[in-house]
């Protein structure tokens, strides 16, 4: 990749990527995997996720900056197996794998992850309107709520599926921040530790990426030439996203990140 490549197309469409990912780095985490979908539109998938990652670092440690007093430990070394496993996969994926195949595949695991925990929301929300029944009371235990799910093997399961999801959709295209999200909303994490995790683990992951990136010729002077280019979109979502962050209630903030990881989702998987 050289000069060449920043014709008006990818300027504009890069730039509203940008923004949306520097939006999800400081605001509504999965807006993050729709940038990365605009982005590959506009440039050859491989070539895109390479033009993305500088500025998505960028992006992490302006929100480390703005959120790192929330982060929730306990819940990253949780992650911490899972993902590795979802990191290798997509190395592996990336090597062997056609790149617009591997991200179709990512797109239909997000759009059913998402549809399916807005399902689960909305029944939730739902339930908590109806009257408690005396049962209720006697098999919730005390100080558990609608929001807080109990770790139950299936719940573990769950979580652990979405970690490797997290994993693997990161390394293919860029777009980990949707099933990190859910993750997090499955422990019941406030909004200031959901964004605050988010965005440690995804300075430590797009950090450690940048080596396997460099391997598959990912990253480059002229891919670096055009993140320098794109650096404007994404300075503008951060602030964007800051102000955002602030003036939305909390179930309207989850539901968004429900929304836009349905979106993401369908938006990688039509290509």
């Amino acid at each position: 990749m050289d000069a060449s490549a920043l014709t008006l197309t990818v300027v504009v469409g890069g730039t509203i990527a940008a923004l949306l990912m520097g939006l999800s780095k400081t605001g509504l985490p999965p807006l993050g995997a729709l940038g990365a979908a605009i982005i590959a539109s506009v440039l050859p998938p491989v070539q895109a996720a390479g033009v993305a990652l500088p500025l998505l670092i960028v992006g992490d440690l302006v929100a480390v900056s703005t959120y790192g007093r929330d982060v929730r430990w306990r819940i990253l070394r949780g992650l911490l197996p899972s993902v590795t496993v979802g990191l290798l996969v997509g190395f592996a994926a990336l090597s062997w794998a056609p790149p617009d195949v591997s991200a179709r595949i990512v797109g239909a695991l997000l759009l059913l992850a998402g549809l399916g925990d807005l399902v689960r929301q909305l029944a939730a929300r739902r339930a908590r309107r109806r009257p408690p029944r005396p049962a209720d009371a006697e098999t919730v235990p005390a100080g558990a709520t609608p929001d807080t799910p109990r770790a139950t093997l299936g719940e573990r399961l769950a979580r652990a599926a979405l970690g490797a999801t997290a994993g693997v959709s990161t390394m293919i295209a860029n777009a980990g921040g949707p099933p990190m999200s859910l993750y997090l909303l499955r422990t019941g994490v406030s909004r200031a530790g959901l964004l605050g995790t988010v965005a440690l683990f995804f300075l430590t992951v797009n950090v450690a990426k940048l080596p396997f990136s460099a391997s598959l010729g990912l990253v480059s002077a002229g891919s670096l030439l055009v993140s320098l280019a794109l650096l404007p979109g994404m300075v503008a979502g951060l602030l964007l996203g800051r102000f955002v962050a602030h003036r939305i209630s909390g179930p309207v903030f989850s539901t968004a990140v429900l929304i836009a990881t349905a979106l993401a989702g369908a938006r990688l998987l039509l290509g």
